[in-house]
């Protein structure tokens, strides 16, 4: 068996036992600024406190369906297909009224109606419509596109357009916008409706002016210029990348040759991701997946010769997994402590990576 179907059986395997919950993956997560500096450590340290947290990430439930999809063209194992159909039910039932999703209930996040999670929310539904064809679930994600437009919002950069990163906050977030691309491009080829690209060519205009010199998308538009710069732009990367496959759209060729040779960049001596454009470590496992998938990918759309780079950090990762299947989310933060916990967004992103790596041994 490929090296690479055998780690994400196996993880796929941990992440059901560990994490799944009535056709959902839920669990504790890492964000907040308190927790990300210190508790994370504390819960690592000590597993046997009481009171942890299970959230159920939209995020997460689109990762798990993605991978899902990817196992079963692999295997053949019809398992795979009805636990896409319990997840996308999950999705489904957690849409609010006006179509958008809400933030999972977290401290000074609670009630906000997340552009992220919402995105997460519709792609998990079209991966899950592919595999199924239930009407209901491309329902729910032009509903959701809907929401993301008039709930959420967009904000206008000279001629660029960005989305609000929250339904109440106007800050401009690449990140964001490269995501809301993809989705805008997954719904036109479904559903043939080009109003689904009414505004792409705004947004990357608005992407372009985020494009700083060394290739590398700001993380808000002349606020902050870095954060986790490697990992956040693998994802950026990615977004675009699916948007260009699905549209052929030019235009954005030069965004992702730059983003690209930044990208290259990337990796560390041990062929971990970087932890940010300063420094090497903290070393987060996820984000070496996230490199290693796009470096990937900008090899396949001929952007450069990645795939060496590419192939380093997928070995690395896979030396990180543990004989029970999981991945610990990080090591040397603050040069000796590490969080070994089980974060099941960040393990549903590594055993998509995974998952896509094995379909490229199979397909050759």
């Amino acid at each position: 068996m490929d090296e690479f179907l055998q780690a994400a059986q196996k993880l796929h395997q941990y992440i059901r036992h560990q994490h799944e919950d009535n056709g959902a993956i839920v669990g504790p997560d890492p964000i907040g600024k308190i927790h990300w500096r210190v508790t994370r450590f504390i819960r690592s340290y000590f597993p046997w406190l009481p009171g942890d947290d299970r959230y159920m990430y939209m995020q997460a439930q689109a990762y798990w369906i993605k991978a899902n999809a990817s196992l079963f063209e692999l295997t053949q194992d019809a398992r795979h297909l009805e636990l896409i159909e319990g997840c996308a039910g999950r999705i489904v039932q957690a849409q609010l009224p006006a179509g958008p999703w809400q933030h999972p209930p977290i401290r000074g996040r609670r009630g906000f109606i997340s552009t992220v999670e919402s995105v997460w929310a519709c792609l998990g539904l079209v991966a899950a419509y592919r595999q199924l064809r239930k009407p209901a679930y491309l329902d729910a994600a032009r509903r959701g596109y809907s929401g993301l437009t008039d709930a959420i919002g967009f904000r206008r950069l000279r001629d660029g357009l960005a989305i609000n990163y929250h339904a109440h906050t106007q800050e401009m977030v690449p990140n964001v916008t490269t995501m809301v691309l993809w989705l805008s491009a997954e719904l036109r080829q479904l559903t043939g409706d080009t109003q689904y690209l009414q505004h792409a060519q705004d947004m990357l205009r608005f992407l372009e002016y985020s494009l700083m010199e060394n290739g590398e998308l700001q993380y808000i538009y002349e606020r902050r210029s870095h954060f986790q710069c490697y990992q956040y732009n693998a994802f950026e990367f990615m977004d675009l990348a699916h948007y260009y496959q699905l549209t052929c759209d030019d235009q954005v060729r030069p965004l992702l040759g730059k983003m690209a040779a930044y990208l290259a960049g990337g990796l560390t001596g041990r062929a971990s991701c970087r932890y940010d454009c300063f420094k090497e470590v903290p070393e987060v496992n996820y984000w070496t997946a996230a490199l290693a998938t796009a470096l990937r990918c900008a090899h396949e759309l001929k952007m450069g010769d990645y795939l060496p780079l590419s192939e380093l950090a997928y070995a690395y990762l896979l030396t990180r997994q543990k004989p029970d299947g999981g991945f610990g989310f990080s090591r040397r933060n603050y040069g000796v402590l590490r969080d070994g916990r089980s974060y099941p967004r960040y393990l549903a992103m590594i055993l998509n990576f995974i998952s896509h790596r094995a379909s490229v041994s199979v397909t050759g």
